[in-house]
């Protein structure tokens, strides 16, 4: 059984009949163009974008980890794990977390002062400085993580050894 509902109708406030008609292109390919909706991808819609693909990174991996701990029942198969660890594809995955953590703490320090704060007018401004500050914060923390993978990919020896 479905319901019909009738919604009454209200003339629109503003007379859209008065408003210009947009410009109508013959050209195919501008046809067929014009079904897409294509967004200008400002400093705003990126943060949104990345704060929402590094927070739902973030939560696959702890799901992982803890999964993983779990599995964890002697001393020689954590062991084994540790020794895991060492391999250069691990190396990857953790500047890859670290990325994704200091990227959505960054961003989530900007939401705070954004919302909290009123700081809304100078939020490309603020997106830019924190975006430095993310970019040191990787290259600091990251820097054993690249160090080991340069060890590897260029042999011993082949990497200053600036932070160890």
């Amino acid at each position: 059984m479905f319901c019909h509902v009738t919604i009454p109708t209200r003339p629109m406030a503003v007379d859209t009949k008065e408003r210009p008609s947009a410009p109508q292109e013959t050209n195919a390919t501008a046809e067929q163009e014009s079904r897409f909706q294509s967004y200008r991808i400002r400093t705003g819609m990126f943060a949104w974008m990345m704060h929402r693909l590094t927070g739902v990174g973030l939560v696959v991996y702890l799901i992982v980890h803890i999964w993983g701990l779990t599995a964890l029942t002697d001393p020689e198969t954590f062991n084994a794990l540790i020794a895991k660890y060492h391999s250069p594809i691990f190396k990857v995955g953790e500047f890859a977390l670290l990325v994704a953590v200091a990227y959505h703490a960054m961003n989530g320090l900007r939401l705070v002062l954004i919302d909290f704060l009123g700081w809304s007018p100078k939020q490309k401004k603020l997106f830019w400085t924190l975006g430095a500050v993310t970019a040191v914060i990787i290259a600091v923390g990251g820097w054993p993580s690249i160090y080991a993978l340069g060890e590897w990919l260029l042999g011993p020896g082949s990497m200053p050894t600036l932070f160890l």
